[in-house]
């Protein structure tokens, strides 16, 4: 017997009937109870109509609690008992938000990638907090206003960075108050919450970061016709001559090429499969709710068309190679290879897209058609967003001459 495990002796003592299971359970439970009745701080009291009373925490009472009473005080502990089980096993933040995105998922109002992107941005933000570490209940809106302004602060947000939070924050709350986790409105809550624009870290992005000059579209364009270009290089000046995003660039299909005219109806999109490697798809559908659009082909676009053909006659897509679909991030890897080769600095493919923006409102187009090449929904954002001086030092100059020239 002395060479038994504990696991051993315990089994030995049960089936000699040295230990009664059902007291060892009972006892366990007995424990439970009055660890649950020792968390209540509120008095108990019998009242002279000889029912006993209590007040219960209630997150949805103005004052924060409730009073219950039962005919017997073993009525009246079993409901504390009951009332501080359920609280033990209510949910963090992380729970609700996973219940949230995932019912999202479901119901089609977001995809897979968006899914991916609001899981990162929840790490991003969330983990290892004050709030992420309290149960929901807890959750006072001076923790929470706490949370933002330090979050703001501590990982330097710009406006842009802090909206993917609140749309997380905007997400999760309704979702818990609507399930009872919370009595806290985030409507109300956001509307009344004063962040000032100074907390926001200012990026400022200057022109040479922005776009290409005349003369570096110009260089990367003699750069890869001299020689005999790839697929991928093609595509990299298509992007000069039709503003696409690298994700429309990918999807283009020749069936989408009706002589001067794109339709541009499908994109790429990513996200973890369960593996957790990526998952790389087409859908049809636009990014923005400008929805789909045609894009109209300059003759210079036509004539890479036309090349990129003789390279690819018989494949579905307009980009593919060894028989399989080019990814939109090859282009950009491509465009950030030529740079370094040109030694000039190096951007984005979506910096060919702004450099693309940039000439057609310099050029004077009407606001309705740069819209529609760009496939955004309102001229401020391509003038916000996607304009900026592409001349250089020297054409400046020229252009102020001529502006302040008198006579």
């Amino acid at each position: 017997m002395d060479n038994l495990t504990e696991k051993e002796l315990l089994n030995y003592a049960i089936e000699n009937g040295i230990i009664d299971i059902d007291t060892i359970q009972k006892q366990i439970e007995m424990n439970e109870r009055y660890r649950y009745i020792e968390m209540h701080e509120s008095k108990v009291w019998q009242s002279t109509d000889g029912n006993w009373y209590t007040y219960l925490p209630d997150i949805k009472s103005k004052n924060g609690r409730k009073l219950i009473k039962r005919k017997t005080e073993t009525g009246l502990y079993d409901s504390i008992v009951e009332h501080y089980k359920s609280i033990e096993n209510e949910p963090y933040i992380e729970t609700v938000f996973d219940e949230w995105v995932s019912k999202k998922l479901s119901y089609g109002e977001i995809q897979k990638q968006s899914y991916d992107r609001y899981k990162t941005d929840f790490d991003r933000f969330f983990k290892d907090t004050r709030i992420a570490n309290t149960k929901f209940r807890y959750i006072t809106e001076e923790m929470l206003e706490d949370f933002i302004k330090s979050t703001i602060h501590d990982k330097e947000l710009t406006s842009k960075s802090w909206s993917g939070c609140r749309t997380l924050l905007n997400g999760i709350f309704k979702y818990a108050k609507k399930k009872g986790y919370t009595n806290i409105s985030i409507t109300s809550f956001m509307g009344d919450l004063d962040i000032s624009k100074k907390s926001f870290k200012k990026r400022v992005f200057t022109s040479e970061e922005s776009v290409f000059t005349d003369n570096e579209v110009l260089m990367i364009s003699e750069y890869i016709q001299k020689r005999e270009p790839t697929i991928i290089e093609l595509g990299v000046l298509l992007t000069f001559e039709t503003g696409l995003r690298v994700g429309e660039l990918s999807a283009i299909k020749w069936s989408d090429v009706d002589g001067y005219l794109l339709n541009v109806n499908k994109r790429e999109i990513h996200y973890r499969g369960d593996d957790g490697k990526y998952i790389y798809e087409i859908v049809d559908e636009a990014k923005t709710d400008a929805g789909t659009r045609k894009v109209i082909l300059s003759e210079n676009a036509q004539r890479l068309l036309k090349q990129i053909r003789t390279i690819n006659p018989f494949g579905e897509y307009v980009f593919m190679k060894n028989g399989k679909r080019i990814r939109g991030a090859c282009f950009t890897r491509r465009l950030l290879g030529i740079c370094k080769s040109l030694n000039i600095t190096q951007r984005s493919e979506h910096k060919a897209r702004k450099t693309y923006a940039t000439k057609l409102l310099d050029a004077g187009l009407n606001d309705r058609l740069v819209i529609s090449q760009m496939g955004h929904t309102q001229i401020e954002t391509t003038r916000k967003h996607y304009y900026f001086n592409n001349k250089n030092i020297e054409q400046n100059k020229k252009q102020i001459e001529e502006a302040i020239k008198y006579g």
